[in-house]
């Protein structure tokens, strides 16, 4: 009896405390979902920005369901009067010529230049069937690629099995470059269309930029350390020798080590 008291208490907390949902914090929800399109995504986003339990996920897909059917997450009220609102064939049209003729144009900006309301805009998209295709980030694959994604994985469990504390003597790298051109961020980088038009993003070399470098490993971090012009073969032996392997040496001590490092061509450079 105590029990079933408890529960049925918990579960009117946690009504509660989704119930207090503020309309700023659905619009967060909303767009994470239409970023991850993962509920479970939008979760972790949710402890990350506000260090508290996140809504259920039953909670995030209603909040999902009701935009989609109403182009709001405020509280429809089911039993107000009058006709549904829909929007006028010619702003429908209005709209979708912007988008056919302009797909990377947000909402926002066909709402400013064709004067329909944003919910209007979305709405009139639903109803075509239209949706937002935000580009994903391909690795091209050679032919042995798959052969020795297998192999690693195998000598990876191989090593696990041989020695438990492997994974912690581990030291993961990765270099990235950050553009001064004020490129576009491709998760805000988006495609209104009926079908998934399979756009490419071409990607601009020989722009200024700086290139940085980054460890880590379960005893911290590692750098980062920046490169000054282009990463070659030297630059990285020499950021290898001078800062790289000194600060790993400090964490480990005389402790052994594995280090990781990708297939840039800076890394098999031959002296």
């Amino acid at each position: 009896m105590n029990a079933s008291v408890t529960m049925r208490q918990a579960g009117q907390s946690k009504k509660m405390v989704e119930a207090r949902l503020l309309f700023e914090e659905r619009k967060t929800i909303l767009k994470w979902y239409l970023k991850f399109e993962n509920v479970v995504e939008v979760q972790r986003q949710w402890r990350h920005e506000y260090a508290t339990e996140p809504p259920t996920c039953l909670t995030i897909a209603r909040i999902r369901d009701k935009f989609e059917t109403h182009c709001t997450v405020c509280d429809v009220h089911k039993g107000r009067s009058g006709r549904p609102r829909t929007a006028s064939p010619a702003s429908s049209a209005k709209v979708l010529e912007q988008f056919t003729h302009s797909p990377q144009r947000s909402t926002k900006q066909c709402a400013r230049e064709t004067g329909v309301s944003r919910t209007s805009v979305r709405c009139i998209l639903k109803t075509a069937r239209w949706k937002v295709f935000i580009p994903r980030l391909l690795h091209a694959l050679n032919v042995d690629d798959p052969d020795r994604r297998v192999q690693y994985c195998e000598w990876f469990q191989n090593m696990v099995r041989e020695d438990e504390e492997f994974v912690r003597k581990m030291v993961w790298s990765d270099e990235a470059q950050f553009k001064l051109n004020g490129t576009v961020n491709r998760h805000n980088y988006v495609y209104w269309a009926p079908e998934n038009p399979h756009v490419h993003v071409e990607k601009e070399v020989n722009l200024p930029g700086l290139n940085i470098w980054c460890g880590l490993s379960v005893r911290g971090l590692i750098g980062p350390f920046f490169f000054e012009g282009n990463v070659t073969g030297q630059v990285y032996l020499d950021m290898l020798r001078t800062s790289i392997l000194p600060e790993i040496r400090t964490l480990f001590g005389n402790d052994r080590f594995y280090f990781q490092q990708d297939g840039a061509s800076p890394h098999f450079h031959l002296l």
